[in-house]
């Protein structure tokens, strides 16, 4: 039980983390999610087009 919490606590931290980092480049740079999105919709237009 106590290494199933440690794994728990683990992943979590990691997610936390990742979340944090994404907020915080976001908060300067502002490119991330719009990239990830704008991708999506070239992508969608191209299979339209076929």
């Amino acid at each position: 039980m106590e290494m199933a919490i440690t794994f728990v606590t683990a992943v979590g931290g990691m997610v936390f983390s990742l979340a944090v980092a994404l907020l915080a480049e976001e908060l300067i740079f502002g490119q991330v999610i719009r990239a990830f999105f704008s991708q999506r919709t070239v992508s969608a237009k191209l299979e339209q087009k076929r």
